[in-house]
């Protein structure tokens, strides 16, 4: 029989944490599903927990590849191997919440091209931190991104990058309407080809639906991406969507104004200054030239506020010091007339 739903989870050495996700995915109904792990050639113990699943799951499948692809070519590999109508791409580091199965479930049968559902963020031992946001309404919002003016109330609406299909354990997606797509070589190795593969699909079609309730939660404080530094990291993130934007849309663009926009949402300048500390503490590790570029690229937009942040980071500490004492002044002026 057919499984209705495919949850497909690239992983590459990922088996400390593994277990926890196929369990709770694995203590809901497996009914009609099938669960494709996806293993990147890991050098931990992944194969042989696997091996222990498959022998008392007939839903889960694995595949073991030779060599790592790298997470954008893993996970196209993956879902090429799911033989249900719809995708749900998961980490292989996350935790889906009870009744999340039924919910997509019934979700997809309003045969959306693509569903983005909310989730939290924990700590790395699963300690809830706060819920992460998709978009700025917290209801029901549908979009066919071939009409301008739902796209464009769509990226209107978008409250993190999330809104653009950043965070893989979020999206369900038709397997047919990713069949339509490929892994294009100018994304592949950016951490974004599939958002690519999304948005060049997009331009003959694409029926989006934001799930405003909580599926999984998402495990902090293990970003595979962030292990040549933060700065790096960074630069992931900024320079991979600003690319994104300026290919599919313009640089002059409504969508790609709204991307820069969110990306300013999830790159304060706090994280900014927090970066430049580490660069002065570990310079062979973190490029502070790098990190100059990904400041004025993230707030390159005119406007007061964008070039009042990037004062604050050039000056940094020094304007620390300026603002500092001009609160001091303004307290003692206010201490003295009382």
């Amino acid at each position: 029989m057919k499984p209705i739903l495919s949850i497909c989870i690239p992983v590459y050495n990922c088996a400390d944490y593994l277990e926890q996700a196929l369990d709770s995915i694995l203590k809901q109904s497996t009914d009609n599903i099938e669960i494709i792990v996806y293993d990147g050639g890991s050098t931990d113990h992944t194969s042989n927990l696997m091996e222990q699943y498959t022998s008392t799951w007939q839903s889960i499948i694995y595949y073991r590849a030779e060599k790592r692809g790298g997470i954008d070519a893993d996970m196209a590999s993956c879902v090429s191997k799911a033989n249900a109508n719809y995708c749900w791409l998961f980490s292989g580091d996350d935790v889906m919440r009870l009744g999340s199965i039924t919910q997509v479930i019934s979700e997809i049968k309003s045969n959306h091209d693509v569903y983005v559902c909310k989730h939290t963020i924990c700590s790395k031992n699963m300690n809830l931190l706060n819920v992460h946001p998709v978009l700025i309404t917290n209801k029901v919002l549908e979009a066919d991104f071939t009409i301008a003016e739902q796209r464009l109330n769509w990226f209107a609406n978008a409250a993190t990058t999330e809104a653009f299909f950043s965070f893989m354990s979020s999206l369900i997606i038709k397997k047919s309407t990713w069949d339509l797509g490929t892994l294009m070589p100018k994304f592949d190795g950016s951490c974004w080809a599939h958002v690519a593969r999304l948005f060049d699909i997009s331009k003959s079609g694409l029926k989006v639906k934001h799930i405003p309730i909580i599926l999984l939660d998402q495990r902090g404080d293990n970003d595979s991406f962030a292990d040549r530094g933060v700065v790096n990291r960074y630069r992931i993130g900024i320079e991979g969507y600003h690319n994104l934007a300026n290919h599919f849309y313009g640089s002059e663009s409504i969508e790609a104004f709204h991307i820069r926009r969110v990306i300013r949402n999830e790159f304060k300048l706090q994280s900014f200054l927090s970066a430049k500390i580490q660069t002065i503490r570990n310079p062979n590790k973190e490029s502070r030239p790098l990190l100059d570029q990904l400041v004025k690229m993230a707030y390159g937009d005119k406007s007061l506020k964008n070039s009042l942040v990037i004062f604050l980071y050039k000056t940094f500490p020094y304007s620390i010091f300026l603002m500092a004492r001009y609160f001091f002044r303004c307290y003692k002026k206010l201490k003295f007339k009382n």
